[in-house]
């Protein structure tokens, strides 16, 4: 059995970790280049609830498909049955764990023409999850903005993207730097192109929650869309770039705009304390990506 795009299902969101041998089973199943999506089953009404969900699901994930040697898959993380409403997924494998009931609850209408394999949670005590204070609800405001790089889309961009999603009720507005202002990122030369990223980003957010308009907006300076659309609502940054909402605020009060409600998200693998220097980026993934280039090169020279 070889899958393309398989799904599991996580119906304990108090044992994420619990989970790692269907996440497995799953990445075993699949081929290099496909998807893994991952459905939280329990409804998410918490901002500060799902953030630390979103984290710990994509951490455990990528750890496992990496030690699987299969870094090419694609995974996503799904929330609160917006799946019901995707066009034609693509699913051809459902891994679930048939103890808990969980296919009951997986309301997708061709459940029953995916092929399911039944894998056993490992045993791991629950534990409280560790929240932060922003308990904004889902689909509390109207018109959401966020903007990055996004380059080498990675699961740092995906849990700022969600988090947008989740709150958004109509519109979110991306702002996606455009190349004229990345001539001095490191390792530029292995930048992906404005309309990939673009592309990337978009079909990611329409794709988790489907039904939102969505305005991707290239950005030529500091501020981005946010400094001059004043139909927005708020803003959603990572904690490492919190002073860029303060910085957004003061610009829009000097126009008269309404002030922002910024909302921070957490950083993958970084602390505040060190200025989250092992954090994921998009930086050390082009780093890594030339490295591995320099070193093929280097065999190749060898062996001529």
């Amino acid at each position: 059995m070889s899958s393309k795009s398989s799904i599991v299902l996580l119906k304990n969101v108090d044992s994420i970790q619990s989970y790692a041998p269907l996440i497995a089973k799953a990445a075993e199943l699949s081929e290099e280049d496909s998807t893994l999506d991952i459905l939280i089953l329990p409804q998410i009404s918490k901002l500060n609830i799902l953030d630390v969900l979103l984290a710990e699901i994509y951490t455990l994930a990528t750890e496992i498909i990496e030690n699987l040697g299969k870094p090419q898959i694609f995974t996503r993380v799904l929330f609160n049955e917006h799946y019901c409403v995707l066009k034609e997924p693509s699913w051809d494998l459902l891994i679930l764990d048939n103890s808990d009931n969980s296919y009951d609850d997986f309301k997708y209408q061709d459940k029953g023409s995916l092929d399911n394999v039944n894998v056993q949670r490992a045993s791991n005590d629950p534990h409280h999850l560790k929240k932060d204070t922003d308990d904004s609800e889902a689909s509390s405001e109207n018109v959401v903005a966020l903007g990055g790089t996004f380059d080498h889309f990675h699961d740092g961009h995906k849990i700022l993207l969600t988090a947008a999603l989740f709150l958004a009720k109509k519109k979110i507005i991306v702002g996606i730097t455009d190349e004229e202002l990345l001539a001095k990122k490191k390792y530029k030369e292995l930048l992906q192109s404005y309309d990939y990223r673009k592309k990337i980003v978009v079909d990611f957010l329409n794709y988790v929650k489907p039904g939102l308009e969505i305005d991707a907006i290239a950005i030529r300076d500091v501020a981005g869309p946010t400094g001059y659309i004043e139909d927005i609502d708020s803003l959603v940054v990572s904690r490492e770039t919190i002073s860029g909402g303060s910085f957004i605020n003061n610009l829009r009060k000097e126009k008269g705009f309404r002030q922002l409600k910024v909302h921070v998200i957490n950083v993958i693998g970084g602390e505040e304390e060190d200025g989250f220097q092992n954090k994921l980026s998009s930086t050390q993934l082009r780093k890594e990506e030339y490295e591995t280039m320099l070193a093929k090169k280097t065999e190749s020279t060898t062996n001529q």
